[in-house]
């Protein structure tokens, strides 16, 4: 039996479109879909997502973050072919062309040190570049950092993978990524676990308290605290005063990065 035309056509669409989707390069896949790292790359047409929101590496050379608040763009649309976007040392985005060749870069204020940074593509729809590290588990700690942005960010929703200055979780609550679940235990024990095999870092504050909960402050320090508001355990160094992000990254490791260098909630 014949196939009529309209569904031949539909079917040669179908597979037009199927061959062009599979032709977009997919996100950055070292981390998870809101998160950059230093030494990320996102592709040409590759793009960070959180909720309504997607900060996208644009096949005509344009960053563009789309949410419902003002957005942002690089306005370097038709600069170059084949662009990428990476987080570099200093918590720079630079846009490099096919060549090589940078395109464009976000403004570095005030003197800034070389490190690990974390884009982050927040619940809030805005992206903010936090760093560098200023504690990781195992906690071998790493250097603070001068920051010369006091102002603080606006009430952060939480997220899945993140915890931000203020915000504090509870009761067994926990946060997850992949293979990986960083949770506060009621018995005020503080535990990264590996899905498959259990426990890999750990506070080992058991019985420290009752009801604790986890905290992350203006400083970069995660704290313990029990029901009389006692702290049970907290992380070292204390760095300058500003905005962190404890990150549970997929490489099984929790970070903690910060205070922040670069926003589009500053409208920069």
């Amino acid at each position: 039996m014949a196939i009529p035309s309209s569904i031949r056509k539909l079917s040669l669409l179908f597979l037009t479109l199927s061959s062009i989707v599979s032709l977009l390069a997919p996100p950055s896949t070292a981390n998870d879909s809101n998160v950059l790292l230093t030494g990320d790359v996102i592709p040409t047409d590759g793009q960070l997502t959180n909720g309504d929101a997607t900060f996208v590496m644009q096949g005509d050379c344009n960053l563009v973050l789309y949410n419902n608040r003002r957005g942002f763009q690089s306005n370097t649309h038709g600069n170059g072919d084949n662009c990428t976007l990476t987080l570099n040392d200093l918590g720079q985005f630079v846009i490099r062309g096919a060549s090589g060749s940078a395109v464009w870069n976000s403004v570095l204020r005030g003197n800034y040190t070389r490190g690990k940074y974390a884009a982050v593509l927040r619940p809030d729809g805005e992206i903010a570049v936090y760093g560098p590290a200023v504690w990781s588990t195992p906690n071998y700690g790493f250097s603070s950092t001068k920051d010369t942005i006091s102002t603080k960010l606006m009430e952060v929703p939480t997220a899945n993978n993140l915890l931000f200055s203020s915000q504090v979780i509870y009761d067994d609550a926990q946060l997850t990524t992949r293979d990986y679940i960083f949770i506060i235990r009621e018995s005020c024990n503080l535990a990264l676990v590996k899905r498959s095999t259990g426990i890999i870092w750990q506070t080992g504050t058991v019985d420290g308290g009752e009801n604790c909960f986890l905290r992350l402050d203006h400083h970069g320090q995660l704290a313990i605290v029990d029901d009389q508001y006692k702290t049970v355990w907290r992380s070292q160094p204390a760095a300058k005063d500003g905005d962190y992000v404890l990150i549970v990254q997929i490489n099984g490791q929790a970070v903690v990065y910060g205070p922040v260098v670069w926003s589009t909630a500053y409208g920069y």
